[in-house]
């Protein structure tokens, strides 16, 4: 166990990242198991007293995009001055960029355990990593009733792979409604309750690939654990994630054709489609939530 949680106002959690509004949910699940404070990603304004050490995915040494950034060997300092543990999460999808990681891990830093929802099997992997799916926010996307609707829901950036795909769909009959915040899109970007309220008027949602380049041996957005979450029915992206759901807990899509066949039997079969899912909300809410995640971090499990 790298930090005992079991006393939390003793503890003392140091967290880095490059704070905004996507990680105040991270900060909420931590301050659930101890005493917070927060610093960006320079290397600069460290606690001299730090029980855990939490580095967000935005530190990325050489690439957090500052002129004086967390480098390995500084954590290293930083663990050995405090005895601290130290955890590390990462769930960006381009290969160099987790060549910090890789340092954390050459450097010997004892107490450190990193965790990705990444680059599973790509030649960055490494065996010492934990893989985890991004986590939901359960008090965020809670379970709604959702209007049974066969225009289909897409959230998120429509590059230019994910449009072709989604004109594919089109032509085939099939209507998507498209949140997002570029391209041609149907309704601008929403978030947090705003996107929960929003799809009450959909029944089925789905997950597409980033592009043609990006790994996608085992790697899922947001997208999944918050659709599960809310009760959508979610047709995800073919990720390997043999061993992450069974296959009565995640429909998956692994062409074109296998997408559209999918999307018209949950229009015909929303029950099963639904009943699918909800297994999936289940094991998402078991696991992946940021509570859930925060204290796995803390533990070094």
């Amino acid at each position: 166990m790298l930090t005992q949680i079991g006393n939390a106002k003793t503890v003392k959690i140091h967290y880095r990242n490059r704070h905004g509004t996507t990680n105040t949910p991270w900060q909420a699940a931590f301050r659930k198991y101890g005493e917070l404070s927060l610093g960006d990603v320079s290397s600069s304004g460290f606690p001299k007293e730090i029980d855990h050490l939490h580095l967000g995915g935005s530190c990325k040494g050489y690439h957090s995009g500052t002129g004086l950034p967390i480098l390995p060997n500084q954590i290293k300092q930083i663990q050995s001055d405090t005895g601290c543990g130290v955890s590390v999460f990462f769930g960006d999808a381009w290969l160099n960029r987790f060549e910090f990681h890789h340092g954390l891990l050459d450097a010997g830093i004892p107490n450190l355990k990193i965790y990705s929802a990444a680059l599973y099997g790509t030649s960055m992997w490494r065996p010492e990593v934990t893989w985890v799916l991004h986590p939901t926010d359960e008090d965020i996307f809670r379970l709604v009733e959702h209007q049974e609707n066969d225009t289909v829901l897409f959230v998120g950036q429509l590059t230019s792979y994910r449009q072709r795909i989604i004109e594919k769909l089109n032509f085939a009959g099939i209507r998507v409604d498209v949140v997002g915040n570029n391209g041609n899109i149907n309704i601008a970007a929403s978030y947090g309750a705003e996107l929960v309220e929003l799809s009450k008027d959909y029944s089925i949602s789905i997950g597409l690939f980033y592009d043609e380049e990006r790994p996608r041996i085992r790697c899922s957005s947001i997208r999944l654990p918050n659709a599960l979450a809310m009760g959508l029915i979610y047709i995800e992206a073919g990720f390997d994630l043999r061993g992450v759901f069974e296959p009565n807990e995640l429909m998956q899509w692994h062409s074109v054709d296998d997408l559209i066949d999918k999307i018209r039997h949950c229009q015909n079969n929303p029950a099963r489609g639904l009943e699918i899912s909800m297994r999936g909300r289940k094991k998402v809410l078991e696991s992946w939530t940021f509570d859930k995640l925060a204290g796995q971090f803390l533990k070094g499990e």
